[in-house]
């Protein structure tokens, strides 16, 4: 028996001993989706003190099935008394998620003011496609020089320029030797109220 390297009984983290109380596994990502993954996970662990079930659309499966029962339809206004019933349900993927595309839609969390004209806010949820293609005028998430940034996007005279939703934040144009990555094209926001 050779006295190095192999695996030795008992030997390693325990599983579950972690920082989310259950066992691990390893999992190979691209480069590119290093920053997202740990914020991600950072993110939720720091609001929830782990990884809740309800909430890990990460998965090589890309976004669970969710479905809420019941719907009800809630007037804004006057209430009608013909609006007075239950509807089936929504199916949150059928709702959100563009068909066809689930595996490719992801969740991020956004930090920072610079997009609040487009609605998007500190601490929102946005989602993601990824396969969806970058076009202008489009909110996008770009990993520029390695780190991940949510912008609209403006193509013009074959310049891009990654355009914040804040006049306090300017605009930020390309540059040749500069490392930026088209992550996915943000399609819906969601925030508490």
């Amino acid at each position: 028996m050779s006295p190095r390297g192999g695996r030795r009984s008992g030997a390693g983290r325990k599983p579950g001993s972690g920082r989310y109380g259950e066992p691990t596994r390893p999992w190979r990502i691209p480069q590119s989706l290093e920053p997202l993954m740990a914020a991600w996970l950072a993110a939720h662990a720091d609001r929830t003190g782990g990884l809740p079930q309800a909430a890990a659309p990460l998965k090589s499966t890309g976004v669970q099935r969710s479905l809420l029962r019941p719907a009800v339809r809630v007037p804004a206004g006057f209430p009608s008394p013909a609006d007075d019933f239950f509807e089936a349900g929504i199916d949150l993927n059928e709702h959100l998620i563009v068909a066809g595309h689930e595996a490719q839609t992801f969740i991020v969390r956004v930090t920072g003011w610079s997009m609040i004209g487009a609605g998007i806010h500190d601490g929102d949820e946005v989602l993601v496609d990824r396969a969806i293609e970058p076009r202008d005028g489009a909110v996008v998430v770009v990993a520029r020089n390695g780190e991940l940034s949510i912008k609209r996007l403006q193509l013009s005279g074959g310049q891009v320029t990654l355009v914040s939703e804040n006049p306090d934040y300017p605009p930020v144009v390309w540059r040749e030797g500069e490392d930026w990555h088209f992550w996915g094209v943000a399609i819906r926001v969601l925030h508490r109220l």
